[in-house]
């Protein structure tokens, strides 16, 4: 194990051009969820730009801009070690911690909550999920087993956990803290806390989560729907229903790319929060089960880097990353398939909202950096460890024979200082 330790210490030193050797299946489920993405972003927003921005095309082509900034990003972060990350992390949730405080005293008001810089475009929510992973996979890897301590542990996490939680409740947008705290949550037992620890947090965030849903008035009210919904399917809130029509109306193949109608009115916010109802209405079962894999293919490859990764900070970085768009992913399903009580939780790389789809490429592409820098870790490994041993060489017959009798002339000899009379083979 010594040596092992030793080994992953040079590869962090010996690095070759290793730009262009990256996760392939990983960037092809991100890639193809990018391009189902920028098609149902223009078949539910060609209208909406057509009335109200005299364009069709404005929404595409903002999220065209956000998809090329956010693969800029990736191509960027392939530049260097993600380990320079760590040197960021503070100032960077410091910032973020800023932009949560800003935005409830000068962000605009958008649905009835403040979550936006302007027109509620540039929301520092979607940063804060990044900023908060990247600061929680520091600062639990440099604890070490002293998490399990409760001082170490549990205590200080709670602090930094709640603080950007309650920031964001604040705007309200509880299903975001929600996410955030879950995720932490994942990171936090996966470094190693005490069972103890994960069961009391798990605990105490689940309380508060349901207090602040019986609290909050526009939570209460989408509580209250679901459970109405659970008796009398009728009663479910108005976009649930229509999601469930959206889903009923494809089928198995669909109504066809760009022909479907509840994007058209009936659906609210087709084109973020309900646009996996429009993907099942126009693609049909097959296009939603395509969805779903390439988000478990994601979220396998993911889990898969951070199982191979060179230390604790890469592993634990991976597995925030992963469980993030992982579980945002699944809460988007379940709300539109009636499974959990409505919120307005976008799917990652599909729905529209260029904050979103930028800072979620950006952290694909740290997650493509530790998968490529766990693949060349362990190829340095297996040629380490797995280096076959050299086999020794058979001499020739006639060495064989010479050395047989240098053994034999040496016993004989040794029989002879005994008193032994006799001659040497090599004298007979």
């Amino acid at each position: 194990m010594e040596k092992i330790n030793v080994i992953r210490r040079q590869t962090s030193r010996i690095r070759p051009n290793l730009k262009f050797q990256i996760d392939y299946w990983l960037l092809l489920s991100i890639g193809a969820l990018i391009i189902i993405g920028l098609l149902m972003v223009f078949s539910t927003t060609f209208d909406y730009g057509f009335l109200f921005k005299d364009d069709s095309a404005f929404y595409i082509k903002r999220q065209l801009m956000a998809t090329g900034i956010g693969l800029i990003g990736i191509v960027v972060i392939l530049q260097f070690d993600y380990h320079i990350l760590r040197k960021f992390s503070v100032p960077f949730l410091g910032l973020t911690l800023i932009l949560l405080l800003f935005v409830l005293f000068a962000g605009s008001l958008t649905f009835g909550a403040v979550r936006g810089l302007y027109e509620g475009s540039y929301q520092p929510s979607e940063l804060a999920k990044l900023a908060t992973i990247l600061y929680i996979a520091h600062w639990l890897s440099s604890k070490g087993d002293r998490i399990q301590d409760v001082t170490y542990g549990l205590l200080p996490f709670a602090v930094i956990t709640g603080s950007v939680c309650a920031l964001i409740v604040r705007q309200p947008d509880l299903s975001t803290a929600t996410l955030l705290a879950i995720t932490c949550l994942t990171v936090f037992f996966i470094a190693g806390a005490d069972l103890k620890q994960f069961v009391i947090a798990g605990l105490a965030g689940g309380g508060a989560f349901v207090l602040l849903m019986l609290t909050l008035p526009h939570a209460r009210l989408r509580f209250e729907a679901y459970t109405e919904a659970l008796a009398d399917p009728s009663q479910a809130h108005w976009h649930v229903q229509q999601s469930l029509i959206a889903l009923g109306t494809g089928k198995w193949f669909g109504v066809g790319l760009g022909r479907g109608t509840q994007k058209f009115g009936p659906l609210p916010f087709a084109h973020t929060d309900g646009v996996f109802a429009v993907i099942g209405e126009e693609l049909g079962l097959f296009g939603t089960m395509m969805v779903i894999a390439l988000f478990i293919l994601l979220a396998w490859r993911g889990f898969l880097a951070a199982k191979n990764a060179r230390d604790t900070y890469g592993s634990l970085l991976a597995v925030g990353i992963t469980s993030w768009l992982t579980y945002q992913a699944l809460i988007n399903i379940a709300v539109i398939t009636a499974v959990i009580p409505f919120t307005g939780m976008p799917i990652p790389f599909i729905s529209y909202g260029g904050t979103s789809l930028a800072i979620s490429l950006f952290a694909v592409g740290i997650l493509l950096n530790i998968s490529r820098d766990a693949a060349y870790t362990g190829r340095v490994l297996k040629k380490q460890t797995d280096r076959p041993r050299p086999t020794p060489k058979k001499k020739p017959a006639v060495a064989r024979m010479s050395m047989e009798i240098s053994r034999e002339n040496i016993g004989l000899r040794r029989r002879n200082r005994r008193g032994n009379i006799s001659r040497p083979l090599s004298r007979r």
